[in-house]
């Protein structure tokens, strides 16, 4: 396997007195507060986990979670405000300052044995508190981290048995931190793909989210894929995925785009519970794909922004672009130079000001045509606002009454043709 490390912001040994207190430097004061009250309480506290993990590699934890050896009752009894969020796992959410920590009661007789039930050494630390703190790192999670390794505390089986995402959470700890599962974990982890993939869609979403936008994006889809999860979330796939949602910026649905072009990938998002809106749009760049294919002209430009949006318009040139370079077999030349032209055609039309035309900008509205027309509402109506705003888009300094009125006079005299003319290049 080839070996990755990983730069500690905290170099220092584990059993270092320097490490445990520049860890306890970085716990908020709100989080202090609650493991103060359970310490006069009589409880052992600690914090655990992804807070600990992340403050060996210097970065602000998003929450912080403490275990102790209260029972959630009693954490209960002891902070009004708590709310129980998990009571079968003797999880608490206490709301802070700093934002919710939850206080989760030992998976077993104490920290220790806690600590060892847990998914992967690199999340198997803990900062124990209550006079000097002292830094607890049973399983070398330390050493596994600087070295870049994931390894299951134990029997890897057991710890993937115990919680089957872990399956997909260890493909998003390789997308995130750049870590390499170890031999053990690897070889464990097929056995779990089919639990893990029929799990709650919303469980697997949050993991999905986290592993899309890590920098290390393609070793985890890889992994997914290496493990069989990949197939079973979403069937058909394309083999280069995994590369190209690696090739474009680390946006989300940019990226759930590029992982799922030419799959059913509205259907798939909906069913793993995506927001309605996150599914719809990635469903509607995954039908505009690929940008090389567009029409050059302003017409179906226009139609097109309308129907992505500018953000959406920019995804989906970004993954056109992210396609043809990152081909197997080198710069699509016929593709790239499609795709130039595109944006060629874009810039001027931004350029003009011709891009933001629509009928609804226009200086005439349907009232205005039928008193030039002579003529009741009707289809007529519709194809000479559809003829004027194509001349706008040509022309926006012709944007005026009476210049459109004038416009409308050339439309009659060639008996609509140029409107027919206009609707077939489109």
């Amino acid at each position: 396997m080839e070996e990755y490390r990983i730069s500690l912001a905290l170099p220092h040994r584990p059993d270092s007195p320097q490490l445990a207190a520049a860890l306890a430097a970085a716990v908020p004061q709100p989080v202090r507060a609650i493991a103060a009250t359970l310490l006069t309480s009589g409880y052992a506290v600690a914090v655990v986990g992804g807070c600990v993990r992340d403050g060996l590699l210097g970065t602000t934890p998003p929450d912080f979670d403490l275990a102790t050896s209260a029972a959630p009752e009693a954490v209960l009894g002891l902070f009004p405000r708590a709310i129980p969020i998990g009571l079968r796992h003797g999880t608490v959410m206490i709301p802070s300052a700093t934002g919710p920590v939850d206080v989760t009661r030992f998976r077993g007789r104490s920290l220790s044995e806690d600590l060892r039930r847990r998914d992967f050494t690199i999340n198997a630390m803990a900062l124990e508190l209550g006079g000097e703190p002292v830094f607890v790192d049973p399983t070398g999670g330390h050493r596994d981290l600087a070295q870049g390794i994931l390894r299951a505390p134990g029997d890897a089986g057991e710890r993937l048995t115990d919680d089957p995402l872990r399956a997909i959470r260890a493909a998003r700890f390789v997308a995130q931190l750049g870590v390499e599962p170890d031999s053990a974990l690897r070889e464990a982890l097929p056995a779990h793909a089919s639990a893990a993939a029929n799990l709650a869609g919303e469980r697997i979403r949050l993991e999905l989210e986290r592993l899309l936008v890590g920098p290390y994006v393609e070793r985890g889809l890889l992994l997914l894929r290496e493990i069989g999860v990949e197939h079973l979330l979403v069937p058909g796939v394309r083999p280069d995925a995994a590369r190209i949602t690696g090739a474009v910026p680390p946006q989300l649905t940019l990226r759930l785009a590029a992982w799922l072009r030419e799959t059913q990938a509205g259907a798939r998002l909906r069913k793993l519970r995506f927001p309605s809106r996150t599914a719809t749009a990635v469903e509607r760049r995954v039908a505009a794909h690929p940008a090389r294919d567009w029409p050059t002209g302003g017409p179906g430009l226009r139609k097109l922004r309308r129907r992505l949006g500018d953000e959406g318009l920019a995804a989906v040139l970004a993954l056109g672009h992210a396609e043809i370079t990152a081909a197997a077999d080198g710069l699509d030349g016929a593709a790239a130079d499609r795709l130039e032209r595109v944006e060629a055609a874009l810039a001027e039309l931004r350029r003009t000001g011709a891009l933001d035309v629509e009928r609804a900008t226009l200086a005439a509205g349907g009232e205005d045509v039928m008193r030039w027309l002579g003529c009741r509402p009707g289809p007529a109506v519709g194809r000479a606002l559809r003829w004027l705003t194509e001349r706008v888009a040509e022309d926006p300094t012709q944007n005026d009454p009476e210049r459109l009125r004038a416009l409308l006079a050339d439309y009659l005299a060639d008996g609509a043709s140029s409107l027919d003319a206009r609707k077939a290049e489109e």
